[in-house]
């Protein structure tokens, strides 16, 4: 059966895993976890990508990327091939270390992002080796704490939460599981702080309307105007759902249309 072609990203985003054949173990200790990342390091640079997220568990590889899709399966190929020589060498073995075929997602919407970053942090916690994925020395995490780590991009992920604090108050409090909705949702309530009370003042603003009653006298096109207005004024999803008498989905198809 042939195989599927791969998705290509919008975003330029993906989530990658390389998983090891015959889920052999990759790595035995520290010095080989350093190697990886040193070769990861060199690899980055020839091929000029972004890495936004890494996690190294025993016998596969979690990475959030930002790549041209025409030099994925290269940078891949290129990164395989030098660990698993050097692995082979150590240990005295021969053979492929990897998987032929890389698994890739696209990583299309801010919501994606956020969910990817935060799952594959979270990858040591749900295999029960650390309690907090702050305690997993292979990963990237601590990184947006503000650990040296010149391998990450940290600032991309800053940039589209609207800052650092937002990025943390988002894994704090966000589920790598959400769906886009609810976790763009998190995200937006993540950068924006109104109360309800101050959410109706900038609604009243807006529209000059005495009351939240008063949208039902709005047209279509007018009232979904005026919800991207509002969210652009720092509302949330649940308040402009609430103010202007729709579902949370309409807020959020609304506010996504092009």
């Amino acid at each position: 059966m042939p195989r599927k072609p791969r998705i290509i990203s919008s975003s330029g985003i993906y989530h990658v895993v390389l998983r090891s054949v015959n889920q052999h173990i990759i790595f035995e200790e520290d010095s080989d976890y350093s190697k990886f990342l040193l070769m990861l390091s060199d690899c980055r640079t020839k091929y000029d990508i972004d890495i936004y997220a890494y996690c190294l568990m025993d016998n596969h590889v979690h990475l959030l990327i930002n790549a041209k899709p025409e030099i994925l399966s290269t940078f891949f190929r290129s990164l395989g091939t030098r660990f698993a020589r050097w692995y082979n060498n150590k240990y005295h073995r021969c053979g492929h270390l990897f998987q032929d075929r890389f698994f890739s997602k696209s990583v299309e919407t801010d919501a994606s992002f956020f969910s990817t970053l935060m799952y594959i942090h979270n990858n040591p916690v749900k295999a029960n080796i650390c309690i907090h994925p702050s305690e997993y020395r292979s990963s990237s995490f601590t990184a947006y704490y503000g650990a040296k780590n010149a391998l990450v991009n940290v600032d991309f992920a800053y940039s589209v939460a609207g800052s650092k604090e937002a990025l943390q108050n988002i894994f704090a409090h966000g589920d790598e599981d959400a769906d886009d909705e609810s976790f763009a949702d998190i995200h937006r309530e993540a950068k924006y702080t109104l109360s309800d009370e101050a959410a109706l003042d900038v609604f009243k603003t807006v529209t000059r309307l005495k009351s939240a009653s008063e949208t039902s006298m709005l047209d279509r096109k007018e009232r979904n105007k005026y919800i991207r207005i509002l969210k652009d004024n720092g509302l949330n999803v649940n308040q402009i759902a609430r103010i202007m008498d729709v579902s949370r989905a309409t807020v959020f198809r609304i506010c996504n249309q092009k």
